[in-house]
């Protein structure tokens, strides 16, 4: 299993609270337009501030801490990345945003145009956004970026073939990690907890229950999500909504979660979902089906 072991944590959850950020959040996830205007600032080689779009392909080292003061894109996201092979080395700064109910943007986001970015974080701990790291494009790579008290932490928002590894992502106000119309993705090496939530969720749903489906997004297929754990969350440590199928849940530690039910599967059956039981090792707690082992 992974390094990221976590902690007990007592704090208590408002539901009504939690109803109302996801009634609000899935109503309003933005479908995001890349703007290439005379107002867009490229980055430089050397980053040490916010506001600024990777508009090339090479490598750029982030210099210092950023902050969402110091500016911020169009979309309200401290850096994005518009190009292709890109490589993005944060260095272990932090990126710290507006605080939540205030952001609009991502610390990192990895815009549609992009493909095969590589985003080495060093334990870089992305706060106060929306989201931690917002991935559209395809093929991006992120390792160890510390998505902590943001609304959504990962949000995979239609991504496809990323890799996102070696993190924890805690103490969000909605998700931990958010796959959306994504497919192909794998997500692995990491800890999901103490999020007001869900630790990892799976798909899109247009009120406050699961059960349902957004209209005109795509379902979130063919994901692996393994090696990790899930614990502490408010809600259930991982769910796969209604109509995303054929995603594998494997070697994980999925246990105490606050809301009754450990791990969920709204397909009949499971579906095409596989949850597969790594011997004695992989335990999803309690289950929504006897699917889940």
């Amino acid at each position: 299993m992974n390094r990221h072991q976590l902690q007990p944590r007592q704090s208590l959850r408002i539901a009504a609270a939690l109803a109302f950020a996801l009634l609000f959040f899935h109503g309003a996830a933005r479908a995001q337009e890349e703007k290439a205007s005379a107002s867009t600032t490229a980055c430089g080689a050397s980053i040490a501030a916010c506001g600024c779009t990777i508009t090339k392909a090479g490598t750029y080292t982030v210099t210092a801490d950023l902050l969402s003061t110091q500016g911020t894109t169009a979309a309200g996201d401290c850096i994005a990345i518009k190009a292709s092979n890109a490589i993005l080395d944060l260095h272990e700064y932090s990126i710290t945003g507006p605080g939540l109910g205030t952001s609009t943007g991502a610390g990192i986001d990895v815009l549609k145009s992009s493909s095969g970015a590589f985003i080495e974080g060093g334990g870089s701990v992305s706060s106060g956004w929306k989201y931690g790291l917002e991935v559209q494009g395809k093929n991006t790579i992120s390792d160890w970026v510390e998505p902590e008290g943001n609304v959504m932490g990962i949000f995979l928002n239609g991504a496809t073939g990323a890799n996102i590894n070696d993190f924890e992502t805690i103490d969000n106000s909605v998700y931990g990690v958010w796959i959306r119309g994504g497919k192909g993705n794998q997500v692995n090496d990491f800890s999901a907890g103490s999020n007001t939530g869900t630790g990892v969720y799976i798909g899109c749903h247009d009120d406050d229950t699961r059960g349902t489906q957004c209209k005109g997004v795509k379902p979130s297929s063919g994901n692996r999500i393994y090696d990790f754990n899930a614990e502490s969350n408010g809600d259930a440590g991982i769910a796969i909504d209604l109509g995303n199928e054929g995603n594998v849940i494997t070697d994980v530690h999925i246990a105490d979660n606050l809301g009754g039910v450990d791990s969920i599967d709204e397909n009949p059956s499971c579906g095409t979902d596989q949850w597969i039981q790594e011997r004695t090792t992989t335990v999803f707690g309690v289950t929504s089906q006897s699917c889940i082992p």
